[in-house]
């Protein structure tokens, strides 16, 4: 895990790519001894390097299962097969 902010490590577990200049980052983070989920729209700034927002999620691992439930709702309700179009 590399070294982010003071007292927090991460690792990297997936990028999405959003287009030329924006990715969305998954990944694993330990902050004051808590192991955390983080999904994070990065940017790529003028000198070439990606930068993180403000928008994103991050939340504990004991989480995840939710998060992942929540996903598969959002996938089945979007799927045109499975529902009308809103």
């Amino acid at each position: 895990m590399q070294r982010h902010r003071e007292d927090q490590e991460q690792q990297v577990v997936q990028v999405i790519r959003k287009g030329e200049k924006h990715q969305i980052r998954v990944s694993l983070s330990k902050y004051k001894g808590r192991l955390l989920g983080d999904l994070r729209l990065f940017i790529l700034n003028r000198e070439g390097d990606w930068i993180p927002t403000q928008k994103g999620c991050t939340v504990g691992v004991e989480q995840l299962d939710e998060l992942v439930e929540a996903v598969a709702r959002l996938r089945d309700a979007s799927d045109p097969t499975m529902h009308p179009p809103l």
